[in-house]
């Protein structure tokens, strides 16, 4: 992993679909990813599937947001087929995508494969991905895992990007661990 060579993606987050997953500790990890891309000037992309109907993200990570988070609603289940994030992450030019959400064997899963499909070295968080059952969870990670992607979990990230008790943002990552 890259600090200087990748994003993080997050998909739909949102209000209904985390209470709908009880996605509680997926949302905690995800803040602990948002505030460290924040920290080390990481861009972030996020995505609301239908905010009208899902609601918004969830206000823990929207109060991580900041100058480098760009926020895309969107209506198709790949995020990459909305242009707008396709030119984002163009625009970017980040080769690795940190990339975690809900429900990880829909949208999360066409996204993955939209971006395998571009060329992206895509790291999924399992830990900060939901699905409502257990069995389609499992299995969109499986069909994943054999497009290529790297699955991984948050703390295992976060110290991939640190590489370093060094890093000048290690103290303050390692607080959200603990």
């Amino acid at each position: 992993m890259n600090k200087n060579n990748c994003v993080v993606l997050m998909i739909d987050l949102q209000e209904k679909l985390v209470n709908a997953t009880n996605a509680a500790d997926e949302v905690r990890n995800a803040y602990k990813i948002l505030k460290t891309a924040s920290l080390m000037d990481i861009p972030i992309v996020v995505t609301e599937q239908y905010p009208k109907g899902l609601g918004e993200t969830v206000s823990e990570l929207k109060n991580v947001f900041n100058e480098n988070t760009f926020l895309f609603e969107k209506t198709d289940f790949s995020a990459l087929n909305n242009d707008d994030v396709l030119k984002k992450l163009e625009v970017l030019g980040k080769k690795q995508v940190i990339l975690f959400g809900i429900e990880a064997h829909i949208c999360v899963l066409q996204t993955v494969k939209a971006l395998i499909e571009k060329g992206y070295e895509v790291f999924l968080i399992k830990d900060a991905s939901k699905s409502r059952k257990n069995y389609e969870f499992e299995t969109g990670i499986n069909l994943m895992q054999q497009y290529g992607v790297k699955i991984s979990c948050c703390e295992i990230l976060l110290f991939d990007l640190l590489k370093s008790s060094k890093n000048p943002n290690f103290k303050e990552v390692q607080g959200l661990i603990k």
